[in-house]
């Protein structure tokens, strides 16, 4: 959450590269860190050394979600948007740390 609030508001100061990062990037990586909570491991062979290999195909259901996170350098807020609706979907949320996120991300897309 700590990710989305920060990326969108530097998104708001024009620092669109860094928004990126921390939207698209550092909450993505807290995703997948939360996917065991959230869905069970497929049965295939991991990669110890990279968390990232085969991912979509241990967490089927999620990997399919993973595009709405990742929308590119032009959609951070939208990409924002879609990972506050994960979050909120499957875990308990801090709710006033959610409506600080949509109010940086409303108009702003």
């Amino acid at each position: 959450m700590t990710n989305l609030y920060v990326g969108l508001g530097r998104f708001r100061r024009g620092e669109k590269l860094s928004a990126a990062r921390f939207i698209q990037l550092y909450a993505v990586d807290r995703i997948v860190e939360l996917a065991k909570l959230v869905e069970r491991e497929g049965v295939v062979s991991k990669d110890e050394f990279d968390k990232e290999r085969r991912f979509e195909q241990r967490f089927p259901r999620l990997g399919q979600e993973l595009p709405d996170f990742i929308q590119g350098y032009k959609r951070s807020v939208e990409s924002a948007q879609a990972i506050l609706k994960y979050l909120e979907r499957h875990f308990e949320v801090n709710q006033a740390m959610a409506d600080a996120i949509r109010q940086l991300s409303d108009g702003v897309a």
